[in-house]
């Protein structure tokens, strides 16, 4: 070592190590410079990510936001189209209604046509028989000077023209009251094309609005189809460290759901909400609010899951007996319910079978005619109603049942059903079932509003 360093002193030595100093500084700058490169570079390159991440992550929002807003359109278009034609079933009943009154009208302005040809026929006849009391009394007249007891023959004439005057009035008047119900019956009928008209109008309108209504639904669907396909087939960033790092705080605004599925490929809850909302009316029957049924009847579904699905637009028994393995998918990402948990609970056939009573009604029981209950007094068309939900359809099956029954069968519809008496209803029906109306007439002006005046 000492020598190294007595070697040190030469001036060679001193030269040496100032080039392997400059050499050491030459080397340090250019690697720097070169790591200065790389460095700027690669900012670059992740700025230009980032910008592309950011363009897509717009793109993506916006997609999504055109999405929502033509499923919101579709919803409201469906709903639209579904109160169109109710509307034009209504107006199809109302133009069905007045045609019947219309023709009722026709039959009855036919019929006092003819009466009125008939009293025109007893009028002529009338006249005809006057013209001919007014001849034979000149002709007594003339007579009554050479024959005094032809008197007593003249003033009993005299009474004839007196009472067949008095007819004639009579039946004038009466036709004049039948020419003026027949104006009227006219005016009315009048009246009656004239709204006849504006319902044929008013439904062709609405048959005009419901054909619209069907058109905008399908481009809406078609819209709808082709944002979806331009959401699937969005191109995504290349998976780097940087574009992970960068996605981290859009994904945790991300919905869970939709970012678990996103992540994993499946469809999100969004999507399938839509296609269900797509499927209502083709693979899944269309159904309004008041054809609901109780959803909650079928194990495994609960009031919120079944707020969800009328959400959804599926609000019956029917619905649900129609779902596939594909559609029972959707509707299980759709409520974000446990995946199998619809098979295992076995919606469908539960649907199935509660629509089995229906469909399941006996020949005899469907030809059955129910009796008009309203025969009985105390017995109003809501009542009716009850009774025929209680099975009661004929005065036979009321004159069967007991006070107390009927009571409870009132009480179920309400408490303000208590005030009605149905005591005497039994012993009024099997009146009317036995066809002895006239007792039952009799029987019925003993009675005061249904009730038994003795009991009261």
């Amino acid at each position: 070592m000492e020598n190294l360093f007595e070697s040190l002193d030469h001036q060679d030595s001193a030269f040496f190590l100032l080039s392997l100093l400059v050499a050491f500084l030459i080397g340090f700058i250019a690697a720097w410079a070169m790591w200065s490169s790389a460095a700027r570079r690669y900012r670059s390159e992740a700025a230009e990510w980032k910008k592309k991440f950011d363009d897509q992550t717009l793109e993506l929002g916006s997609i999504r936001e055109k999405l929502d807003l033509s499923t919101a359109d579709l919803a409201k278009a469906k709903r639209e189209a579904e109160l169109a034609l109710e509307q034009a079933v209504a107006t199809q009943n109302e133009k069905m209604k007045w045609q019947k009154d219309l023709d009722q009208s026709l039959e009855e302005t036919v019929r006092l046509n003819a009466s009125n040809h008939s009293y025109q026929a007893t009028i002529d006849d009338l006249n005809n028989q006057i013209i001919g009391l007014k001849t034979r009394n000149e002709q007594l007249s003339k007579a009554s000077t050479d024959d005094n007891g032809s008197d007593e023959k003249s003033v009993a004439l005299q009474t004839a023209y007196g009472a067949s005057q008095e007819r004639l009035s009579l039946l004038e008047a009466q036709v004049g009251q039948l020419i003026a119900e027949n104006e009227a019956l006219k005016a009315g009928i009048k009246k009656e094309d004239e709204n006849l008209l504006n319902l044929l109008q008013s439904y062709n309108d609405s048959t005009n609005r419901l054909g619209g209504l069907e058109a905008k639904l399908g481009k809406l669907m078609a819209e709808n189809d082709s944002l979806r396909a331009a959401l699937a087939n969005m191109d995504t960033p290349p998976s780097t460290e940087v574009n992970v790092r960068l996605a981290e705080p859009v994904m945790a605004s991300i919905n869970p759901a939709d970012k678990e599925a996103i992540t994993s490929g499946a469809i999100t809850p969004s999507d399938a909400k839509n296609e269900i909302l797509a499927a209502i009316g083709h693979a899944i029957p269309l159904a309004t609010t008041d054809q609901k049924n109780d959803l909650t009847e079928i194990k495994g579904i609960g009031s919120f899951l079944e707020k969800k699905l009328n959400g959804l637009g599926i609000y019956s028994y029917e619905q649900i007996s129609r779902l596939d393995g594909n559609l029972i998918e959707k509707l299980t990402t759709a409520i974000e319910f446990f995946p199998g948990r619809i098979e295992r609970d076995d919606w469908v056939g539960q649907a199935k079978r509660l629509l089995k009573p229906k469909a399941r009604k006996s020949p005899a029981a469907a030809s059955a005619k129910a009796d008009d209950l309203k025969v009985v007094e105390g017995i109003g068309p809501k009542i009716e109603k009850l009774l025929n939900d209680a099975g009661i359809l004929s005065w036979m099956d009321l004159g069967k049942s007991t006070p107390e029954r009927l009571k409870e069968v009132l009480l179920g519809g309400g408490e303000h059903y208590r005030i009605h008496d149905p005591s005497t209803w039994p012993d009024q029906a099997l009146l009317a079932a036995n066809g002895e109306f006239e007792k039952l007439k009799e029987y019925q002006e003993f009675l005061s509003g249904g009730r038994d005046p003795g009991k009261a």
